[in-house]
């Protein structure tokens, strides 16, 4: 038997991209490595073959250049209990992931570093009264980037697990989505599509 189950692997690679653009928090793991584990946010670039980041020099990500790793990107989820859901027999656990293996190669030249903070920046900030480079001089600019790891990890595979029950029957789904969008829980919406 597979696992994760075939029934919960994800193909559509907008839902992919869409759950890394919402949910941008990324677990990295290396195995290799002292610090296994490092969370961070990460920002897809517009051709969606790259990942980009930034860390402090204490990161470990910073000796690991030309390294392949794995990326876990963790989307909402939902405890699901049989005193909700009607025909639900036993309780169970509803989820998004996405799971990337790639390379991590460290962006030297200042031209790169800006665009792939100005990326970042365009994806994190807020529509109202983001914030915005342009506030820095050229020198303060500079000393950032000297002060910080800049990155980009190539995409090798990518693959979605997304737990939403599909081993169960229609109406049951449909509860669930049901109970879900009535307790604000984002997950509710990946059940509709």
């Amino acid at each position: 038997m597979s696992y994760p189950r075939t029934a919960f692997s994800e193909h559509n690679a907008e839902r992919l991209w869409q759950l890394i653009t919402e949910h941008p928090l990324a677990t990295l793991v290396v195995a290799e490595s002292d610090t296994p584990f490092v969370h961070m946010s990460l920002s897809l670039n517009n051709e969606k073959t790259h990942l980009l980041g930034h860390a402090n020099p204490a990161n470990p990500l910073t000796r690991l250049d030309k390294t392949h790793l794995h990326v876990l990107f963790r989307g909402p989820d939902a405890y699901l209990s049989p005193s909700q859901v009607t025909g639900l027999p036993l309780p169970t656990w509803d989820y998004a992931t996405v799971h990337i293996h790639g390379q991590l190669s460290e962006i030297t030249h200042p031209e790169e570093k800006r665009s792939a903070l100005q990326h970042q920046l365009k994806q994190f900030e807020s529509p109202v009264n983001p914030w915005d480079m342009s506030v820095l001089s050229e020198n303060q600019i500079a000393k950032l980037f000297s002060q910080l790891f800049f990155f980009k990890i190539e995409i090798e595979s990518i693959t979605g697990t997304f737990k939403l029950s599909q081993n169960k029957n229609s109406d049951i789904r449909q509860t669930i989505a049901h109970l879900l969008e009535a307790q604000g829980n984002p997950l509710s919406r990946y059940y509709q599509q």
